[in-house]
């Protein structure tokens, strides 16, 4: 029997996670999803300087996101953030990663 990982306890907004506002842009829907929101910045060397870039992301259930494509929208904590690319499923199929930009 394969392992099924139970997605409900990572993503409780009581805890760690937030709840966002997925827009499918083309779709013209909306839906709530919740999910981690990652929105640190991180040191990048670029020839011999060093500049602090941001590196926002969004982790949820991909269930919740599989419509999601590059220019669709996330509102997240105020900010309306747009997705950066393709989803990056996990191993199980189950996860979702998505790259944000603002």
């Amino acid at each position: 029997m394969a392992f099924i990982e139970k997605l409900g306890p990572f993503f409780n907004d009581r805890d760690f996670a937030v709840t966002a506002t997925f827009t499918d842009v083309s779709a013209a829907t909306s839906s709530s999803v919740k999910g981690i929101f990652d929105n640190e910045t991180e040191l990048v060397d670029i020839g011999d300087v060093e500049v602090e870039a941001k590196s926002s992301m969004f982790v949820c259930a991909y269930s919740d996101v599989t419509a999601a494509v590059e220019d669709d929208t996330f509102l997240i904590n105020g900010t309306t953030f747009r997705v950066a690319g393709p989803i990056i499923k996990d191993e199980s199929g189950n996860q979702a990663t998505i790259i944000l930009k603002d």
